[in-house]
């Protein structure tokens, strides 16, 4: 079977499919002129000038408790990213006509543009794994504000503080608690040094409070490396379990957990396909054993031309495809000396674009080091982790493990302990 013939099964296969879940990263977003994180040279920690933004390491860009210590880094960076600056590529596009051929469950995306939505996909098809810069909240007092509200400032570069009265907000607080973030943490999980300004709202809210307003921290309702993700993305893939029949996984190298751990987490019989310009292997754990992708679609994601591998897709649904995209795989990786970049991937479920690299291991078990929050007192966890088998992303402290295990799910559900 030639590479084209084979990609046309894969298609037909793919086009059989009405509940389709994707897991979207930051490559999808790329050809919008949004960095990836860790490309080398590329990526945004790569080149990002992190010391003329008064930052010691490129990672406190993201940091909760640099933010908390001075937003104005952040701030200053945020213009590049914000909603209605950068328009959504052809990935983006192709998941609202997945929708709209009523192929798609659910799209969990870990980029926090927004583009997603702004291409076309239902908001309430789109779980926004790492938060949205779509809206924002105060750090204050919790009122609300989308990303029209704070747009001035943050095109300015200026951290934007609450405008709303202190009377309302009052109001507003008692009913938002929830929404505050946790008290800092004794440290961020990390060793590296981290940046440390001397920030004070003084001056930035004493306008603010002499004329009763609030004058709080508005911050994206994006989460930063230290917090704990949101409740839906856990409620929503336990819910999407049973009615997926497929899993895309696109644009990302799956090193930023928990997230990584969607593949092995959806049904072990669910049929996999990974959209990438490398290969990169699922998260192993032993409930994960030797886990692969059905298919490997390798090559360029997110471009306008007929080279694309989304682009092709599409056209092969709808008949006007050109077979000279697709190279003629079996016979190109037959010359490979070295196949360790394969990291066991069966050869025969690869298709290779223009754009696909072949000479790299993406390494998908050194993951970023996250601070684990208790699902039972809040708190960070320190020591050993205590980890729900069946639910996604629900762990416990050892102190609240002996009692919450008995409760959480009536008691049925495993626990795994993991070590921080």
């Amino acid at each position: 079977m030639s590479a084209d013939e084979k990609f046309a099964s894969i298609v037909s296969r793919i086009s059989s499919k009405r509940n389709i879940v994707v897991l979207a990263g930051a490559g999808i977003s790329v050809s919008c002129g949004i960095p990836d994180f860790r490309s080398p040279g590329t990526g945004l920690y790569n080149t990002l000038n992190y010391q003329e933004l008064g930052l010691v390491n490129p990672e406190d860009l993201f940091d909760i408790e640099t933010f908390r210590d001075d937003p104005r880094p952040f701030f200053r960076f945020a213009r590049n990213l914000y909603p209605g600056k950068i328009e959504p590529s052809p990935c983006h596009k192709f998941l609202a006509w997945l929708e709209k051929k009523k192929m798609l469950l659910r799209v969990y995306t870990q980029n926090v543009d927004g583009l997603e939505e702004l291409a076309g996909v239902s908001k309430s098809r789109v779980v926004y794994a790492h938060g949205s810069l779509l809206h924002a909240t105060c750090m204050k007092c919790g009122a609300k504000y989308t990303a029209q509200d704070i747009s001035g400032d943050v095109m300015d570069g200026r951290v934007p503080m609450c405008q709303r009265s202190k009377a309302r907000n009052k109001k507003l607080a008692n009913k938002n608690t929830a929404t505050k973030l946790p008290d800092k943490p004794a440290h961020n999980g990390t060793l590296r040094k981290r940046s440390f300004q001397q920030y004070s709202e003084v001056d930035e809210t004493n306008t603010n409070e002499n004329e009763g307003l609030c004058g709080g921290v508005v911050k994206p309702n994006i989460t930063f490396f230290g917090e704990k993700l949101a409740g839906d993305v856990a409620l929503f893939l336990q819910r999407d379990y049973a009615k997926a029949d497929a899993l895309i996984v696109m644009g990302t190298s799956l090193s930023v957990a928990p997230m990584a751990k969607v593949v092995e987490f959806l049904p072990r019989d669910l049929f996999r396909v990974l959209i990438n310009r490398d290969i990169i292997r699922p998260p192993t754990s032993s409930k994960a054993d030797n886990l692969s992708f059905d298919v490997c679609l390798l090559g360029n994601c997110g471009e306008e031309n007929s080279n694309d591998v989304v682009q092709a897709i599409k056209h092969q649904i709808t008949g006007c495809f050109d077979s000279d995209s697709v190279i003629d795989s079996p016979k190109k990786l037959d010359t490979f000396k070295d196949t360790s970049w394969l990291m066991n991937q069966p050869l025969d479920s690869l298709i290779l674009f223009n754009g696909a690299i072949t000479d790299t291991i993406t390494d998908t078990n050194t993951f970023q080091k996250l601070v684990v929050y208790c699902d039972g007192c809040k708190c960070e966890i320190k020591g050993f982790i205590h980890c729900c088998k069946t639910c996604f992303d629900f762990d416990l402290c050892n102190d609240c493990f002996p009692s919450l295990s008995l409760t959480h799910a009536g008691g049925h559900h495993e626990f795994t302990v993991e070590k921080d």
